[in-house]
């Protein structure tokens, strides 16, 4: 370990055995009550705090009947701070609190854990102000139980200031909680029921009829990368639409494959692939128009004047939308603007600004997305931090961007599944679709641990409400894949692949039967989507089709035999 980690190690132990003399925080043994989860979050700064989630949870304040229990530190650097014993293994701890700050005007502010002795971890982040209240909202789990943890306060530049913590709350929830308000929210917000009335041609009710109703198309939109590789190849092709009802194009609409010398423009292999998917009537994202990262920026472009790049992106944006104007439901517009800023240094800081504005004239119908990674997966890069994300997509949106998507990569290392909670509750505030772009797992996880961990992201992401799609980042090369592979080259499922085909299962109705009640009804739950519904009765049979669309009312369907 480090000497400022191991110097950060001590201060925490000395901390703890202070908080436990002086404080006056009660110590609580982390037990899971019964209670559903809190998906409240805020991103707008207010003149006081509200009340803490929970009721703070298992943060108790012994010296204080006061609900806020406020907290201050001179120094912002390890306190203030919470104790808590006894936290558990495997149990998802949510927590949030509201910041303020004295000594400079805004600031990152990182809440970390210290569990005993050990290393500290990042459990959420805030850009909190000195005028107002700003609302943290983080999580975590645990590899191992632990005696004393010590959740603090760091200013992130470690810059003097004061830092007061009001309604602060850690709320624990068993593995059984958590998966059942997974499956409470697919219920509400990817399911919906439905009544067949079956009568005959007088309108008299038919009762004892067969009833079988077969889903045949899913609303909501799971896919995956493709690459040119599956132009061509018959057996990837039936292998991909036999699964995925979206897709995305993985280097072939970038700026560097379509041009890549000045003036040499190659659409064949884009225009094939997008054949493809049109044939199949899977819809597709349009990834991406521009990438801020100078080392995906084509060679010639870099050495443009500024004069000659501002025409080279117009006529870059000109060429590809009006190629596919209608034809990609998504534009990534400005690809990583969080991390890198290749345009806006040469363009100036309205470069994205105008990119979106030229793309929403040539493709008004283009819901365009801002796309980044590391917001989701990780709290530790203060690059992409859900407030900056959330600041960004506000600026841009007050400049007169018609901004509609917010596109979260999802390259995960070992998911903190509560901190993805948390991160998807304060983005939900927006109220734009929420898309996972680029799901994968590091391949520095045996195959098995990709598993487990893809299926915990799927999860958490397919039952957030707020996420309207989720696409994986694994398009099939003969050499494998960018981190994670779905299937060999011989399309033989890899472990990833069996939690995928076992997720898409479980979330379709497939053939519900039944027969019509005394009152010539047949009721079932079926997800989102396209149905087609058979009825028998006395040697005469029926079919018709209809459609589950989002809704909290009973959809109504009568066939007539």
């Amino acid at each position: 370990m480090r000497s400022g980690s191991s110097a950060l190690r001590h201060a925490v132990v000395f901390l703890v055995s202070w908080m436990v003399a002086h404080c006056g925080t009660e110590l609580v043994a982390a037990v899971p009550p019964a209670g559903w989860y809190d998906y409240t979050a805020y991103t707008d700064c207010r003149g006081q705090p509200e009340p803490a989630q929970y009721n703070g949870g298992i943060l108790k304040y012994s010296n204080s009947d006061d609900p806020t229990g406020y907290k201050t530190t001179e120094t912002g650097v390890l306190s203030p701070a919470f104790v808590v014993y006894d936290l558990n293994k495997t149990t998802m701890y949510t927590f949030s609190g509201w910041i303020k700050l004295e000594g400079s005007s805004s600031a990152l502010i990182t809440a970390r854990l210290a569990p005993d002795n050990s290393s500290t971890r990042c459990i959420g982040t805030v850009l909190a102000r000195s005028d107002c209240w700003s609302f943290l909202k983080g999580g975590f789990v645990l590899d191992w139980p632990t005696q004393t943890s010590v959740v603090f306060f760091q200013n992130a530049d470690r810059t003097p200031m004061k830092i007061t913590v009001a309604s602060g709350s850690l709320q624990p929830f068993s593995t059984d909680q958590w998966s059942m308000h997974q499956k409470d929210t697919i219920r509400k917000r990817r399911k919906r029921m439905a009544t067949i009335h079956v009568a005959d041609p007088h309108g008299t009710r038919v009762v004892g009829a067969t009833v079988s109703v077969q889903q045949t198309a899913k609303d909501f939109p799971f896919g995956s990368a493709i690459a040119s590789t599956i132009l061509g190849n018959d057996a990837y092709q039936k292998w991909f639409v036999d699964r995925f009802n979206a897709a995305v194009f993985e280097d072939e609409l970038k700026w560097y494959s379509t041009e890549p010398a000045s003036g040499l423009l190659r659409f064949d292999v884009p225009d094939q692939m997008l054949a493809f998917v049109r044939s199949h009537r899977v819809m597709v994202r349009g990834h991406n128009i521009f990438w801020e990262n100078q080392e995906a920026t084509p060679r010639w472009v870099k050495g443009l004047s500024p004069e000659d790049l501002r025409s080279a992106v117009n006529t870059r944006i000109q060429s590809l939308m009006t190629r596919y104007r209608g034809e990609f439901a998504h534009w990534d517009v400005n690809n990583e603007m969080l991390h890198y800023n290749f345009y806006e240094q040469r363009l100036g800081p309205n470069a994205t600004m105008d990119f979106f504005s030229v793309a929403q004239d040539a493709d008004p119908l283009a819901t365009l997305f801002m796309n980044e990674y590391n917001v989701i997966e990780t709290c530790d890069d203060v690059s992409s931090t859900v407030d900056a994300y959330v600041a960004r997509l506000k600026d841009l949106r007050a400049g007169g961007a018609v901004l509609e998507g917010i596109g979260l990569e999802g390259h995960f290392s070992k998911p903190n599944i509560p901190y993805m909670r948390a991160v998807l509750d304060k983005l939900a505030t927006l109220n734009l679709p929420i898309w996972f772009t680029e799901i994968d797992i590091n391949n520095k996880f045996d195959a098995q641990t990709q598993a487990v961990y893809l299926e915990q992201v799927l999860r958490e992401a397919y039952a957030h409400p707020a996420v309207s799609g989720v696409m994986l980042w694994t398009a099939l090369h003969q050499s494998g894949c960018y981190q994670m592979c779905l299937t060999d080259w011989n399309l033989n499922n890899l472990p990833v692949g069996d939690v995928v085909d076992r997720l898409l299962q479980e979330w379709q109705t497939g053939q519900a039967t039944g027969a019509s009640d005394a009152h010539g009804a047949y009721s079932f739950s079926g997800y989102h989507g396209e149905y087609v519904v058979t009825v028998n009765s006395a040697n005469t049979s029926a079919q018709s089709t209809f459609s589950l669309s989002p809704g909290d009312e009973t959809r109504h369907i009568t066939v007539q035999i």
